[in-house]
C-alpha cells in the first residue's frame, strides 16, 4: 500500500489549526480586542446557593450584581434561612431572606455583609451612582452607601427617601446618570376571589391599569455617605405602567412622518424643541436614553418586531445603525457615561415565541450581554450569563467604564475592557458639551402640566416607595408568572428595571422622607402609557407623509416658546 507523501507545510497548517480551535473553544465569550481570561470569584465562597430555574425564568429578581466604585462589587442573593413572621401579614406575601456582601476588588475579600427580609419576588435594589444604592421593603424606599459608611459599626444604614403610602408603586426608572428617579404607582388591586371560576381568565400583566400616577425626582447623591437629597419635579397620569424617555432637561418625542418613516424631537422643560435625527422602522421606534445627551432606539425592519437598534446623539446625528439577530425576550441595560458605553442582555429563544404563552426552559437558549461603544456601535464583548435570569442586573459596569461583571457558572465573572482611544475620549467629551442644560424647571409634556407639590403636600414623616417593573409581556412574548404582583407590569421586552420587613434600621439622618399619595397636588392627565406618536409638527414637512425630515447639521435649540412640544412616548421595544 502506497504511504502517503508526507508534507511539512501541510503539517505546519494542520497543527495551527488545531491550534486556533482549541483557542477558540477554551474561552467561553468572544471579546473583541483580545482573549484575556476574566477574574473568577466563586460564589459557593459566600454562601451562595443555586436557584431554582423555574424562579428566574418566571421574572424573580434573586441575586443581584452592582459595583460600588471601580474597586468594590455589591452582591446580593437570596439565601434559605427560618424567615420570622409579622403581625398582620399580608395573605399574598412571598417572604425570603437576602444577604448583602460587599466585596473587595480584585482580592474577592469580604468587607461587611446584612440581611434583609423580603416579601415578594420582585426587584429590590437599584445603584444611584456615587456608591449610593435605593432599597426597596414591600412599597418602601430607603437609600444606603456601604463603603462610604465602612467605618462606622452599621455599614448598610437606611435613611428614609420615599414611601408609596395607600399606593403600590408599580415601576422605577433610574436614569443612566443617576440624577433623574421616575416613580409609577398604581392603587392596590384587591386580592383575587379563589372560589370564582372563568372560562377565559384574564392575565394580570395583561390588564391596562388606569389611574398610573408617575412622579418624577431629581436626585442628588453625595460623595460621603450621607443622605441623598431628592427634589419634587412633578407629577403626571396616564394609564399604563411603562418607561418614559426623560431626562432632568427635557424628553424625547417620537415624530411619525408617514409611510414608515419617523423622527426625534428633544422637548426642554422651558418649552424648546431641537429637531433630531430620522430613524427609518416598521413599527413605532422606543428611544432610551443613555447618557444625557445620547440615546438608543429600538426598531423595526419589515415587521413587528424590535430587532434593530440605531444610535443617535443631540447633535442631531444618527450614530450608526446595526441589527439584532434571533429572537429574543426580556432585554435589559446597563450604563457607563464616563466610558461612552452601555451594555444590552437579552434571553435568546430557540425558536419564536407565542403569544400568551409561558415559555419552558426547553426553549432558552441564552442569556447574551454585549458591550457597545455608544458612539460607534462598536462591539468590545461578548458575554453569556448563566444561569439565566429573567430579570436581569446579572451583570454591571464598573462607574469608569472599564470593567464589567457577568454572573456566569457559579461564579462572578469580572473583564478588563479595552482603554478607551483618543477618539473615544474625545467623543465622550463631545457628549458631555453636547448635553442640554440642566434645570430645576418642572417636568412638562406638551400641553400636559406636570404639577409641582409645595412642601406642605409632602407629608415629612413617612417615605415613598418603590417597586420596579419586572417581567410582562410585549407583543411577541408569552407572560411570566411574576405578573401576578402588581410590582411586575411593565414590559420585559424593554429594558426593564424591575421591581424589599423587619423595621427599617434607625437612620443616621433626622432628614424626612417623602409620600407619593398624601395630599396629592392635582394630577392633569398625559398621554397614555402605550406607544404614542405624534402626527403633527410646527413645520409643514412634518406633517405631510412621504416627506421626511433630513437630519439636522447642528444642535441649536429654538427659542420660540409659544409651540407646545408633544408627549413622549412611553417605550416598550420589543
Amino acid at each position: 500500500m502506497p504511504v502517503p507523501h508526507s508534507n511539512p507545510t501541510s503539517h505546519r497548517l494542520l497543527r495551527w489549526t488545531l491550534v486556533c480551535l482549541f483557542a477558540l473553544t477554551s474561552f467561553p465569550f468572544a471579546r473583541a480586542g483580545g482573549a484575556e481570561q476574566p477574574q473568577r470569584l466563586r460564589l459557593e465562597d459566600y454562601g451562595f446557593i443555586p436557584v431554582s430555574p423555574e424562579f428566574l425564568l418566571n421574572g424573580s429578581s434573586m441575586y443581584t450584581v452592582h459595583y460600588v466604585d471601580d474597586k468594590h462589587l455589591l452582591l446580593t442573593f437570596v439565601v434559605k434561612r427560618l424567615i420570622r413572621r409579622l403581625p398582620n401579614e399580608p395573605s399574598d406575601d412571598m417572604d425570603r431572606t437576602v444577604d448583602a456582601v460587599l466585596l473587595e476588588l480584585p482580592s474577592g475579600k469580604v468587607l461587611t455583609r446584612t440581611s434583609w427580609h423580603l416579601h415578594d419576588h420582585a426587584q429590590y435594589l437599584w445603584s444611584l451612582g456615587h456608591g449610593h444604592f435605593l432599597l426597596r421593603i414591600r412599597d418602601t424606599l430607603t437609600t444606603f452607601a456601604p463603603l462610604a459608611n465602612l467605618s462606622t459599626e452599621q455599614p448598610f444604614i437606611q435613611n428614609p427617601f420615599l414611601i408609596a403610602g395607600e399606593r403600590r408603586i408599580a415601576a422605577i426608572i433610574v436614569s443612566p446618570d443617576g440624577d433623574f428617579l421616575t416613580v409609577e404607582s398604581v392603587k392596590p388591586q384587591p386580592p383575587p376571589d379563589k372560589s370564582a371560576t372563568s372560562f377565559a381568565p384574564v392575565k394580570p400583566g395583561l390588564i391596562e391599569r388606569e389611574g398610573v400616577l408617575v412622579h418624577f425626582f431629581r436626585i442628588h447623591p453625595s460623595d460621603n455617605g450621607g443622605p441623598v437629597k431628592h427634589e419634587f419635579a412633578g407629577v403626571v397620569q396616564t394609564h399604563r405602567v411603562g418607561d418614559v424617555p426623560a431626562s432632568t432637561a427635557g424628553y424625547l418625542a417620537v415624530v411619525d412622518q408617514g409611510r414608515q418613516h419617523y423622527a426625534f424631537d428633544f422637548h426642554s422643560y422651558a418649552g424648546q424643541k431641537a429637531e433630531l435625527s430620522p430613524f427609518d422602522s416598521s413599527c413605532p421606534p422606543a428611544p432610551i436614553f443613555v447618557s444625557h445627551s445620547e440615546f438608543i432606539a429600538f426598531g423595526c425592519r419589515n415587521a413587528k418586531t424590535m430587532q434593530h437598534l440605531g444610535g443617535f446623539n443631540m447633535r442631531g446625528e444618527e450614530m450608526w445603525e446595526q441589527g439584532l439577530y434571533g429572537d429574543y425576550i426580556a432585554p435589559h441595560l446597563s450604563f457607563a457615561p464616563a466610558g461612552g458605553r452601555f451594555a444590552l442582555s437579552r434571553i435568546m429563544l430557540r425558536t419564536s415565541a407565542i403569544p400568551d404563552q409561558l415559555i419552558s426552559n426547553d426553549e432558552i437558549s441564552s442569556q447574551t450581554v454585549v458591550v457597545i461603544q455608544t458612539n460607534t456601535g462598536k462591539q468590545l464583548l461578548r458575554a453569556d450569563c448563566s444561569p439565566v435570569e429573567r430579570a436581569g442586573q446579572n451583570f454591571a459596569f464598573s462607574p469608569n467604564g472599564l470593567s464589567f461583571a457577568v454572573i456566569h457558572a457559579d461564579a462572578i465573572e469580572i473583564y478588563n475592557l479595552p482603554p478607551l482611544s483618543n477618539k473615544d475620549q474625545a467623543a465622550v467629551k463631545l457628549a458631555e458639551t453636547s448635553a442640554p442644560p440642566e434645570n430645576n424647571l418642572p417636568v412638562h409634556f406638551g400641553n400636559q402640566t406636570a404639577d409641582t407639590a409645595s412642601d406642605s403636600n409632602l407629608k415629612p414623616d413617612i417615605q415613598s416607595a418603590a417597586d420596579s417593573a419586572a417581567d410582562s409581556k410585549a407583543q411577541s412574548e408569552p407572560p411570566s408568572e411574576a405578573q401576578s404582583d402588581t410590582r411586575s407590569e411593565t414590559s420585559d421586552t424593554q429594558p426593564a428595571i424591575t421591581p424589599t420587613a423587619t423595621p427599617i434600621q434607625q437612620s443616621n439622618s433626622e432628614a424626612p422622607a417623602t409620600t407619593l399619595d398624601a395630599e396629592q397636588p392635582e394630577v392633569r392627565p398625559s398621554p397614555s402609557a402605550a406607544r404614542q406618536t405624534n402626527t403633527q409638527s410646527d413645520s409643514p414637512a412634518d406633517s405631510q407623509p412621504g416627506q421626511h425630515r433630513s437630519a439636522p447639521t447642528l444642535y441649536n435649540l429654538p427659542t420660540d416658546k409659544d409651540k407646545a412640544p408633544t408627549a413622549p412616548s412611553k417605550t416598550t421595544p420589543q
